[in-house]
């Protein structure tokens, strides 16, 4: 029986079942996770490479920087200033302005 809109039987899950409890796999960022994780010279590749970041930054890497301030002080919020807008006024039947017309 295909699934319709409105149904309210039959496909659906019960509350607190899940199809997929494990959730979704990000092996890619386990992978990653293990490689940066391991020790060289009493200090893992996750250090060595955040030093390596902050030294290019030190030297003028405009990309560096902004993923250095990214990441320390947060992304910064861009504001878009526009004219002025009057705000939008709703009529509702029985209106008087709509009768003018």
């Amino acid at each position: 029986m295909p699934f319709e809109k409105g149904n309210k039987i039959g496909n659906r899950f019960k509350e607190g079942e899940n199809n997929n409890p494990n959730g979704r796999r990000n092996a890619a960022r386990d992978i990653l996770n293990k490689i940066l994780d391991t020790e060289v010279d009493e200090r893992s590749k996750r250090e060595r490479l955040l030093e390596k970041l902050v030294n290019m930054a030190n030297h003028g890497n405009l990309n560096a920087m902004k993923e250095v301030l990214d990441r320390t002080e947060g992304k910064s919020t861009e504001y878009i200033v526009t004219e002025e807008v009057k705000p939008i006024r709703v009529l509702e039947f029985g209106d008087d302005v709509l009768d003018e017309k």
